[in-house]
């Protein structure tokens, strides 16, 4: 199991520029395309808002038909195919009032670029606050939320899962975030699990009838346990990582389970500490 634990990401509340507007029913066909010149993972130009944004397919052009996304801008929003709901991608904080929303990139590039982004939720309508810029890179698919709990302190642990699987390349990564009022964030901990099957070479022996060695598949699941507290009193968060023995034949996959490991994580006591 791979950890990397990053810096605390402090940000400062300020309202971009010209802030949007949309309707909640036309909400899930939103994009938004930010200028960004990069520093490292940092986007400078969102704080100044959204450089165009709409709804895809109507004021915002489709990202295979050129637009200026293209042009040196990250489009952002929704990814084509997956379910929207509120809670796949939206955490109500510190109050109903006030949405933080996830955004994936739509624009093509190497890496899916996420953002954190908060409206004002009035009515039937969102208004953009602000969009984070630190952006939250992803090698494989798509980002949403995946779990939230209130802290001791009664700021909130926000868990984002980004998965994705192509090609025989599987991708769990878990960012855990504290959220506190009305616009500080800390990323506490990421934890990523990559599998990666060589599925070409599969193929090849077995259309040319020769045998295939198996292979070592593996997958990473989160938990907050429920009814257990960690030694400093917050939430007691448990990985767990599966692997699965897998032989291809011309029949299909057989497979066999391979062991797996559990950790947990005191996520308070790292709050507490300081400790990355």
């Amino acid at each position: 199991m791979a950890w990397t634990i990053t810096a605390a990401i402090l940000l400062a509340a300020n309202l971009p520029a010209g802030a949007y507007r949309i309707s909640k029913a036309e909400f899930p066909e939103f994009a938004g395309a930010i200028a960004c010149e990069w520093e490292g993972d940092d986007c400078p130009g969102a704080a100044e808002g959204f450089a165009m944004q709409g709804r895809l397919g109507a004021e915002i052009p489709e990202p295979s038909v050129p637009n200026p996304a293209s042009e040196g801008k990250v489009l952002i929003g929704f990814p084509e195919g997956k379910p929207f709901s509120w809670a796949r991608y939206a955490v109500d904080f510190p109050g109903p009032r006030m949405k933080w929303i996830v955004l994936n990139e739509l624009s093509s590039g190497d890496r899916n670029h996420v953002f954190l982004t908060r409206w004002k939720s009035t009515g039937d309508s969102l208004e953009l606050v602000k969009i984070h810029p630190r952006s939250l890179p992803l090698d494989l698919g798509e980002t949403h939320v995946f779990a939230k709990t209130v802290l001791p302190d009664k700021s909130l642990l926000l868990i984002l899962k980004g998965e994705g699987a192509d090609a025989g390349v599987g991708l769990q990564d878990f960012r855990l975030f504290r959220l506190q009022a009305p616009d500080k964030i800390e990323e506490l901990a990421r934890v990523t699990n990559r599998s990666d099957t060589p599925v070409n070479a599969i193929l090849e022996r077995l259309n040319a009838g020769q045998e295939v060695e198996a292979v070592l598949d593996s997958s990473l699941s989160c938990q907050i346990v429920k009814g257990r507290k960690a030694p400093s009193g917050g939430p007691l968060i448990r990985f767990i990582k599966t692997r699965t023995r897998v032989v291809y034949t011309r029949n299909g996959p057989e497979e066999t389970p391979a062991g797996g490991d559990t950790t947990v994580l005191d996520i308070w006591k790292r709050v507490k500490t300081g400790a990355r």
